[in-house]
């Protein structure tokens, strides 16, 4: 029987929470011969640690005796055949399953999230991105209009996945036991790419994984400054290690 180990993290999100873990409880119950289905959750709104930083000291005790781990937000809910359909993926020297995530209000597919690794000019242009809030609202409205992935139903190679579900193979976490994230939030997408890299392990997206998206109510909590503080510490922590 394989296990799987469902990290989700909370932030003064306890309604989402239950839909959440709802919906887990749907998907495994179509495969409770042959999944075990564990899920811890990560409650922040009381010490808020970041959400890397409160979901790996779980990752960090426990992932070795997994065959996958997923790391999650509780805004979302999945689908009734996800585990069905995560059984027919051959994970041979895949590290990261980036399923499609949904996001209905704004008719988005949150996946595939990043194609090709970025340069030192995408790190530059997003230090001026993040150093104004207003410069990030300008942005943050034009990526949305602009940037409207729509789904393609064909798997495929990319360098990240996005961020509020991440699932990973025993493949990872064999070469990665123990993780300590550079920064608080933001950026984690990358860093966890990165180690994919050094791993030689790919990262696929998989769109018969399917998720649904009820919107960002983690990060709707927290003002633009400190959201951006916050991407100006990360990043920079992440290319001082991975790209300088």
């Amino acid at each position: 029987m394989k296990k799987i180990l469902v990290i989700a993290v909370t932030y003064h999100s306890n309604k989402e929470l239950q839909a959440f873990l709802e919906s887990v409880r749907r998907a495994a119950e179509k495969v409770k011969n042959l999944i075990q289905v564990d899920v811890e959750v990560v409650d922040n709104g009381q010490d808020n640690k970041g959400y890397l930083g409160g979901a790996l000291p779980i990752y960090n005790e426990k992932a070795h005796t997994y065959d996958y781990v997923s790391i999650s937000n509780v805004d979302l809910q999945l689908a009734e055949d996800f585990f069905e359909q995560l059984l027919t993926i051959d994970t041979k020297r895949i590290g990261w399953l980036a399923p499609d995530i949904y996001t209905d209000k704004i008719n988005r597919h949150e996946n595939p999230f990043m194609l090709t690794r970025p340069t030192k000019r995408n790190f530059l242009i997003w230090r001026i991105i993040y150093s104004t809030t207003w410069i990030y609202r300008i942005y943050h409205r034009l990526y949305l209009w602009k940037n409207r992935k729509q789904l393609t139903y064909t798997a495929r190679d990319i360098y990240a996945g996005h961020g509020s579900f991440m699932l990973f193979t025993k493949n990872f976490v064999t070469s990665y036991p123990e993780l300590h994230f550079p920064g608080f939030m933001y950026g984690e997408e990358i860093y966890l790419a990165e180690l994919h890299r050094a791993a030689q392990l790919k990262t696929i997206y998989v769109p018969i994984l399917r998720i649904a998206n009820t919107g960002n109510i983690n990060t709707a909590l927290i003002n633009q400054k400190q959201k951006s503080a916050w991407s100006r510490e990360s990043l920079h922590a992440i290319y001082k290690h991975f790209f300088a």
